[in-house]
This record gives structure tokens, C-alpha cells and sequence, in this order.
């Protein structure tokens, strides 16, 4: 969207409703992996979903902070409020349907936004748009599973889509195989410094770049898969 120019994005409206916002946090992920992890790998799916459904989707620019309770206590994480955060996503997504989207994806890349899309997801379906809600981690735990045993926040599954944008980003020879050690349903000041040992849970030091290529061709399908649920939704609910 971006790089559109006003008369460009008015004729391409005339064939696209449906847009897809990324949504990411800067925070700890480790000593090992980057601070804007959660917001790299929407990026870097972004990118490859455009060469492949570019003309049915319109790519939003991505939401880069959000919230995060548990990872607030590590250096490096800039934590929003989950009330200013899930207020100004909603916005956004209003204003897209003011633009006339009726679709709206909001494809999450960070765990500690759920909560707040939640309630944005009820609020713009409230105004009358069809909301898909992806948060990739968790939709596609099982298929994940069967490519990286090891994953977690900043683990082996993180780690390995990181590397596979740029093996710069991220070193998981600085990092091993953090597991959670307790309830994670308990919360207490600062929990999360207990929680997330060094920042991070799961094998990162298990990452590979090949490994991340295999998720995102995997995940490539599943997205694509949902977006088409999507409009099957949307689409027949006209007639």
C-alpha cells in the first residue's frame, strides 16, 4: 500500500476489498534473536504473500509495538497498554472500512496482543467487517511441530523464520533450550522474569535457516487456506 499512488490505489480498489494489517511487538527475544523478531516475520510474510495473492490483498503498512505484560520486566521491550494498543488497532481497521474494505485480516505475529485482538476482532465485525484473526504460532502448532520439536517465544520455530530472512538476525549459538519451569496460568509482579528464563523458551539453539523455510512454505498454504475460508464466508453471505 505504501508504495501506491493515490490514482493507483483507487483503481485497485475496484477489484480489492480485503486488506491485511501486520501486527507485531519490539521486545526480548533472547540474547540471540533480534528485538523486532515479532515484527519480522509478519514482514517477511507479507512478502511472500504479495507475490502470490498480491492482486486479491491489499498489504498493509505493519503495527510495529504492542503488549507485553510478561516480557515488560526484560531491557529492550517497549510495552504499550493493552487499552491504548487495542484502541488504535480498531481505529486503524475503522478507517479501512471507511475506505470501503470489507475484509480485514490482522495477522499477528506477537502472543501478548491476542487478548487485545480479541476485542478489536468483536468491535470491527460489530461494524460490519468479515475479521480473520491469525496468529501463526498457535493456528499452526501441529504442522509446526512436525518441522521444529523445540518451539516457544524467541524457540527453535522463531529462531529458524528469523534466520531464514537474514541469518544476521539472529545467533542461536547464544542460546540452548529454555522449558517452562512453572504455571504459566500464575501471574505476579514481574512473573515473567521467572517465566522466561533469559528472555526466551523453547530449543533455539535447534534453529536452522532451512528449517525456517520449510515453516514458511508450510504456512505459506495454511494462510492462503484461511484467506479463502474468508471469502467464502464473505462472499456468500451476498447471496
Amino acid at each position: 500500500m505504501m508504495d501506491l499512488t493515490a490514482a493507483k490505489y483507487k483503481e485497485i480498489k475496484k477489484s480489492v476489498d480485503t486488506v491485511l494489517l501486520p501486527i507485531g511487538m519490539i521486545e526480548m527475544h533472547g540474547h540471540h534473536c533480534s528485538l523486532g523478531t515479532d515484527v519480522w516475520i509478519p514482514r517477511e510474510f507479507v512478502r511472500r504473500l504479495d507475490a502470490k495473492i498480491g492482486d486479491r490483498v491489499m498489504m498493509a503498512p505493519e503495527v510495529a509495538y504492542g503488549h507485553s505484560w510478561s516480557l515488560a520486566p526484560f531491557e529492550g521491550t517497549i510495552d504499550i497498554s493493552a487499552e491504548a494498543f487495542s484502541h488504535y488497532v480498531f481505529e486503524i481497521g475503522k478507517e479501512f472500512h471507511r475506505n470501503g474494505f470489507e475484509q480485514i485480516v490482522l495477522f499477528n505475529g506477537h502472543g501478548g496482543n491476542i487478548p487485545s485482538l480479541a476485542i478489536v476482532t468483536e468491535k470491527l465485525a460489530d461494524l460490519g467487517m468479515n475479521v480473520l484473526t491469525i496468529n501463526w504460532w498457535v493456528d499452526y502448532r501441529e504442522q509446526i511441530l512436525e518441522i521444529t520439536k523445540g518451539p516457544g517465544h524467541g524457540g527453535e520455530d522463531e529462531t529458524s523464520l528469523i534466520l531464514a530472512i537474514d541469518e544476521k538476525l539472529a545467533d542461536p549459538t547464544l542460546a540452548g533450550n529454555n522449558q517452562i519451569k512453572m504455571n504459566p496460568k500464575i501471574k505476579f509482579e514481574k512473573s515473567g522474569l521467572k517465566l522466561f528464563k533469559d528472555g526466551y523458551l523453547g530449543n533455539a539453539g535447534a534453529a536452522t535457516a532451512e528449517k525456517g523455510e520449510r515453516l514458511y512454505e508450510m504456512m505459506l498454504e495454511l494462510v492462503i487456506s484461511d484467506l479463502e475460508d474468508l471469502w467464502r464466508v464473505a462472499y456468500e453471505s451476498l447471496y
